[in-house]
């Protein structure tokens, strides 16, 4: 199965940021292969409409807990690859970025993935079995 290649743009301090699709909607969200979780703030899941399904204790800067609320997406797409009922923490990002949530290992995971910095683009490939 050949890979799937997700051009995005990095950011002035060097952050890779891909447009996504939450809910029929395109956004842009943070590649960060350091976050445990992927997730949106809490404004957009408003303007989504998103139903909260529990809560998550994340660790913030990684210093100290936090608890988030988990919002459920009824669909998720990145590139070609769409995903169904995603769950995505709630965490507030400083309004002066340029994305509203992060994707993080809870999607990452799934794939064996590469960066390739001179054209931005983000490569997921399946997982070998």
């Amino acid at each position: 199965m050949s890979p799937w290649r997700i051009s995005g743009h990095f950011q002035r301090d060097g952050l890779l940021v891909l447009p996504a699709i939450l809910n029929a909607r395109v956004f842009r969200l943070l590649f960060d292969p350091g976050a445990a979780f992927s997730s949106v703030v809490p404004n957009v899941a408003a303007i989504l409409q998103l139903q909260v399904v529990g809560s998550q204790s994340v660790f913030q800067g990684g210093f100290y807990p936090v608890s988030c609320p988990v919002y459920l997406l009824d669909s998720f797409q990145i590139g070609f690859i769409r995903r169904v009922n995603m769950r995505m923490i709630g965490m507030p990002l400083d309004p002066r970025l340029n994305f509203i949530g992060i994707l993080g290992m809870d999607f990452l995971r799934q794939y064996r993935f590469t960066v390739e910095p001179d054209t931005a683009t983000l490569i997921l490939r399946p997982r070998r079995k």
